[in-house]
């Protein structure tokens, strides 16, 4: 693929529940990304006053998960599934989750409708409730200039996590402190544009979360070529992929718990003795040229179903 491959040359909204700007989150990072990809974005949330007129407009709009119920029925959408809500609300028990869980089942029967998913195991996940609707996956990509794998990490003893909640292994990482003092198990906690700046100093990033659909930290700290010790979940569940990290089974370590901990000694020793190249994966499959090309194909798909002129878009698609 010609990483050197242009912004997809329309103009395209991106709608979710809340505004993205300067926002903490993985869906809205997503929503930011997506000015790496099209040449013109603009962000609406549920209920901004933008959205009768966008309506008018026939605006190309891409929808997270279940807001996609915030717009006429037939207006054409592009609705991007992050995560299968009915699997995380069984992990953290919430009311949030289940809610999403509902409005994404009630979302997913919406006609007019081109589905997007971030990994491959959403898309299998949602099949079932929308088999006659376009469906493609669009993994999440990294910016790789920012992201650019160059670490100053020699003798570091930093492990870095992103244990911000219970189902993302806030007890699990606080087990693995106590089990090896001589490690720094230190949150990510900091601005987005400090992120690459925190990671260079690291010598691992750890993600121990029971659920994810395809988590934009790990594939960050995948970026910078961090060895990385994650559950297996998320991206991980995409069996065409080959990713170069250290897996521990996330059923395997509820029934023993001090697997987890032989598990993140056996990886924390190999740091000293193994190159581990996470980076590979990104530069094969997760770069802004992969995004626009598949992003390109889905504005494609949208146009030749509504009867819009896409056909420029559909020969960028097909390789033109």
């Amino acid at each position: 693929m010609d990483c050197a491959i242009e912004k997809v040359p329309v103009r395209v909204v991106h709608h979710g529940r809340r505004r993205p700007d300067d926002r903490p989150g993985g869906v809205e990072a997503f929503a930011r990304a997506l000015q790496l990809v099209f040449a013109d974005v603009v962000f609406t949330w549920s209920g901004s006053p933008d959205l009768p007129a966008l309506v008018r407009d026939r605006a190309i709009v891409v929808c997270d998960n279940d807001t996609v119920l915030d717009w006429p029925d037939h207006m054409p959408l592009v609705g991007f599934q992050h995560g299968v809500a009915a699997e995380k609300a069984r992990v953290t028990r919430t009311w949030t989750d289940t809610r999403l869980a509902f409005r994404q089942s009630r979302a997913a029967r919406r006609d007019r409708t081109v589905w997007v998913a971030c990994a491959r195991w959403i898309a299998d996940a949602f099949r079932p409730l929308h088999p006659g609707a376009p469906q493609h996956v669009v993994r999440h990509f990294v910016d790789p200039e920012r992201f650019d794998g160059v670490r100053t990490a020699a003798g570091s003893r930093l492990v870095l996590h992103d244990a911000r909640t219970l189902h993302k292994g806030a007890k699990r990482i606080a087990r693995l402190a106590a089990a090896f003092p001589e490690w720094r198990f230190e949150p990510l906690a900091c601005a987005h544009e400090e992120v690459t700046d925190r990671m260079r100093e690291a010598a691992a990033f750890v993600h121990l979360s029971r659920y994810e659909g395809n988590s934009i930290v790990c594939n960050e700290a995948m970026a910078m070529d961090l060895p990385c010790l994650f559950t297996n979940v998320g991206l991980l569940r995409d069996r065409d992929l080959e990713i170069d990290v250290h897996r521990v089974g996330e059923r395997a370590i509820v029934r023993d718990p001090q697997l987890l901990v032989a598990e993140a000694g056996t990886f924390l020793a190999s740091l000293a003795t193994r190159r581990f190249a996470p980076r590979s994966y990104v530069l094969a499959h997760a770069m802004p040229a992969h995004a626009r090309r598949s992003w390109a194909a889905v504005v494609a798909d949208l146009a030749r179903r509504c009867g819009h002129d896409g056909g420029a878009l559909a020969r960028l698609a097909e390789g033109g």
